[in-house]
């Protein structure tokens, strides 16, 4: 029987290891340019879910306040009964008929899920991710009512009246009590995010030192 020679489409077996190195390193560069790009876009909507979060629980309050003679609710969201001492817990406030949907209260790059674990008492309490500066300490302690009062007459409209820490400030090597958060880098232009006295809602860095000492910049 006659052996006829093999064509050349029967000789190609596929690519060759330098071949397949250089696609493997092509995909890898792409994805080294891409994922960046990923990130931001998926903060950039995280950020923007948080900004919607506290324009509601900024017409949330001034709803409440319109209910209750213009006293704001001592809380954002029920905190049970870990209040640290102060009154009114396991009670309702914005959730009770101002905002429906729980999940507002809680920041979506918040990895404790509403239940951060520093600054507990003053600014923060359980079941949201926002520092609420109209609270217990701020409404029932002559101490905070001093405070609230001053901070009131220095910012006036730009006194923040609730804050999103977790676009930056956590982001920065804080802890929550559970791991540290390193996602973001100490260059980072990222900003956390603040609903103010007017019921505006802007960007902004927290204060290095505390709340008397230096304004909230927004550089």
């Amino acid at each position: 029987m006659l052996a006829y020679p093999k064509t050349h489409r029967e000789r190609v077996s596929g690519f060759t290891l330098i071949e397949l190195l250089v696609v493997v390193a092509i995909i890898a560069i792409l994805a080294a340019m891409l994922l960046p790009a990923l990130r931001r876009a998926r903060e950039s909507g995280r950020r923007t879910y948080c900004i919607n979060n506290l324009h509601q629980i900024g017409l949330g309050i001034q709803l409440y306040q319109e209910d209750f003679s213009g006293h704001p609710p001592l809380y954002l969201v029920d905190p049970e009964r870990r209040t640290f001492g102060y009154p009114g817990g396991s009670t309702r406030y914005l959730e009770a008929g101002y905002i429906e949907n729980l999940g507002t209260f809680v920041c979506l790059d918040d990895r404790t899920g509403g239940h951060i674990r520093f600054d507990l008492g003053w600014e923060y309490f359980d079941n949201t991710s926002y520092a609420y500066h109209l609270g217990p300490w701020q409404q029932t302690n002559p101490a905070g009512k001093a405070w609230l009062k001053s901070q009131i007459e220095r910012w006036d409209a730009r006194f923040i009246v609730a804050a999103c820490p977790w676009h930056r400030h956590l982001f920065l090597g804080m802890y929550t009590g559970r791991e540290p958060i390193q996602t973001l880098t100490g260059t980072t232009k990222i900003k956390d995010v603040a609903l103010r006295y007017d019921g505006s809602v802007d960007s902004f860095v927290w204060p290095a030192l505390n709340w008397e000492e230096e304004p909230y910049p927004d550089e």
